[in-house]
């Protein structure tokens, strides 16, 4: 038997099969794709609405078997929550916090989500949560400019790189990704870590920029916080 773990997004749905303590990515939660595995459990993530989690649910055709909707929490697994109001904390941020103290037990950590926002969050090495930082990830930064105005138009990070522009896509690219970049660093000379942990879509645009930092990176980090929860 296994267990499904789901990262539900507004647009976007992450799924994960958890079996004996291994993880691995599926390519979709449709039922046509998991309906070869004996799942016994659906364990779910969600900064999506009700109707948007119900209907992950009818996508994915599990319907008789237990559904669990995991939240912020003041602890666990040795995690302690800085929040003076835990389940405000977003959920990506607390469950990639936990699966990096899972992975990396007793030392101070910077955990980097690279997703649609950039966030980060130390957490000392007792395990307790210190606080952290969102921006807009590089896509939001972008639309944040094409929006206001009306002649810059591309949102593509292809190309980008941490160099000077020499027109207005790549200034814009370019602006974005050093931006990134730079707040990562500036986080390190705030309160520095043992360890730089990283993960989301856009980690591997800042690796090549970040490699004085030695970061350690897991794509399946909030899963791994997920698997806690079993």
């Amino acid at each position: 038997m296994a267990e499904l773990l789901l990262d539900i997004g507004n647009s976007r749905t992450k799924a994960v099969l958890h079996c004996n303590g291994s993880f691995t990515l599926l390519p979709t939660h449709y039922d046509m794709e998991i309906q070869k595995y004996q799942i016994s459990a659906v364990i779910c993530a969600s900064v999506a609405s009700d109707e948007r989690i119900a209907t992950v649910q009818k996508e994915s055709g599990l319907h008789n078997i237990p559904w669990q909707i995991v939240h912020s929490e003041s602890s666990k697994s040795g995690l302690r929550n800085k929040y003076i109001e835990p389940h405000l904390l977003g959920v990506d941020r607390w469950l990639a916090m936990l699966g990096a103290v899972k992975h990396w037990p007793q030392q101070s950590l910077l955990v980097v989500d690279a997703g649609t926002a950039l966030t980060l969050d130390w957490v000392d090495e007792n395990g307790q949560h210190l606080g952290g930082w969102i921006i807009p990830g590089f896509r939001l930064q972008q639309q944040a400019v094409i929006g206001q105005t009306a002649k810059v138009f591309n949102n593509s990070m292809e190309n980008a790189n941490v160099a000077l522009g020499t027109d207005t896509s790549s200034c814009l690219q370019n602006g974005c990704l050093s931006a990134a970049v730079a707040v990562i660093r500036q986080a390190v000379q705030l309160n520095a870590p043992t360890r730089v942990v990283m993960t989301g879509g856009d980690a591997a645009l800042l690796l090549p920029y970040l490699s004085e930092l030695n970061p350690e990176v897991e794509p399946l980090l909030i899963f791994h916080g997920l698997g806690l929860y079993i």
